[in-house]
Formats: structure tokens, sequence, C-alpha cells
């Protein structure tokens, strides 16, 4: 992965909802020519040999150039962060992490890279998200405590309603607004992390020790130590992201194991 370009991207799909996987690259197809500087894509492939995913060369032939992208696929699923540090020796201005179920506003790409190129200490940038439905999707957090992440991912509603208040300082409402950039939150999502591809090269990507969850979290912790972090409401992104509570039981024991890991690396706050 020795292409140079003015920015990289990475993809990781796993078994891909190939109706979402087709908004995504879509989306990330028109953005990229609205920027119009030179890019290359590293599509990394999970899903095991043996089971169809649907991607192939042909298949991403139809919104990219064949020397613009790199498709390549593992034995086994080696988790998120481990197939997204395959691109970690990317040569590059910008490294952009993004989901396989993400539509990407058309000029988010070009205010991304503005707004980066005019800010020297901006070394990550997290977009203002949506949800499907329009409703705001909350990307930034403050650090967690087991609590909350117990209440948001798995209780119901009538059980969250007293704790209003905590969940809502969790995720920086009334913080963070759809119109001003907000510098250093203390955590971001891994969905869209657009990064100096200095800065994603000094955090050595992603930590192996997380499979699936909390990877980004880690990653923009660490991140935060070497560079500021930005919040930036002109660059829009919608996500159909879900929590791991509705994803079925292997979501759920990973999101554990995911958490214990984070808080054991980190550092533990229970309420």
């Amino acid at each position: 992965m020795n292409n140079v370009a003015k920015l990289t991207i990475s993809l990781v799909v796993y078994k891909p909802d190939l109706n979402q996987l087709n908004d995504t690259l879509t989306s990330l197809a028109t953005s990229l020519d609205y920027a119009g500087s030179s890019y290359h894509i590293y599509i990394i492939d999970n899903t095991p040999q043996g089971v169809e995913s649907g991607i192939s060369t042909e298949y991403i032939s139809r919104y990219f150039k064949y020397d613009e992208v790199t498709y390549s696929r593992n034995e086994k699923n080696v988790g998120f962060g481990g197939a997204h540090n395959q691109a970690l020796d990317v040569q590059s201005d910008f490294h952009l992490i993004i989901n396989p179920d993400l539509i990407i506003s058309r000029d988010a790409i070009s205010n991304a890279m503005l707004f980066m190129s005019s800010n020297e200490r901006c070394g990550l940038v997290t977009p203002y998200a949506t949800w499907t439905d329009g409703t705001i999707q909350r990307l930034c957090k403050q650090y967690p405590s087991v609590l909350v992440l117990l209440l948001r991912g798995f209780a119901p509603p009538f059980i969250k309603k007293p704790f209003n208040k905590l969940l809502n300082n969790y995720e920086m409402v009334g913080v963070i607004n759809c119109d001003e950039v907000f510098w250093n939150p203390p955590m971001v999502s891994g969905c869209f992390m657009f990064f100096k591809t200095e800065v994603w090269k000094k955090c050595r990507g992603f930590d192996h020790r997380y499979f699936l969850y909390f990877e980004d979290f880690d990653l923009s912790i660490r991140a935060k130590q070497v560079c500021d972090i930005a919040y930036v409401p002109s660059v829009k992104v919608v996500h159909h992201g879900g929590y791991a509570a509705r994803k079925g039981l292997k979501h759920i024991v990973l999101f554990f194991k995911s958490m214990v890991s984070f808080f054991r690396i980190h550092h533990w706050r229970w309420f």
C-alpha cells in the first residue's frame, strides 16, 4: 500500500448490507469528486473465506476506477481495528476512516480538508451526524461510566427516564450543537474519523486488543495526546448504525469484552 495521494480512505466490510454499501460508495464517490483532490481507497473485506460477501473488484468498479482502489480480503475476520490497521502504511496528507453504513454529504470531505488545512494543530475531525430518520446522532462523548453504558445500550425507556440528565451529559447534549465548531471532545465515534495521516501513524492506528467496540474511543483518547480534535458541523454524514443489543448475543458478548478492556486500559468509572 504505497500509493501517493492527497487523501487515503480505509473502509472495512463484513458480510455487508449491499444496499447500505451502495449508498456509502455512491456518496463517497460524489464527495471525492466534489473535493477534487487525488485519493486512493482501501477496501478491506473481513468476510471469512468461503462466505459470499458480494464484493469484488468488478463490483467496486461500478463506483471507482481500477487504479483508485485497492481491494483485499482477509482469510478470517480480524476485527474492525485490525482491518483498518492494514492501511497504516499509507502515504498521504489525510486519512479517512469510514463505516460501510454511512452516507457522506457532497461537501463533507472538502470541508474537512479545508478545516484541517486551516487549523495546524487539528489532527482529527469528527462530523455532524444524523440517524436515517434525521434525528441527531451524537458522535462526541464524555468519558463513560459502566452505569451509563449499560443504561444506554440495554435499558428500556422507562428505566432510562430517571437517568436522562446523566445520559444527556454523556452525549454532550446542550454542549455541542449543529452550528459551532467544538474543540477537543473527550471521545469521538469511529464511523467517520478524518485524520492527518501523520497523526494516524503516530497513534499506530487502533489498539489490537479490541476486536469490535470501544476501539474508536480508545484511539480518540490517544489521538488527543498528540493533536487537537475538532467536531466540525459543516462536515455532515448520515449513519445507519445501531446499538449492540439490537444485533444479537454475539455482539452483546463482544461489547462487554471490549468494555472491560477499555476500562482496564484507561480507568474504571462505575457511576
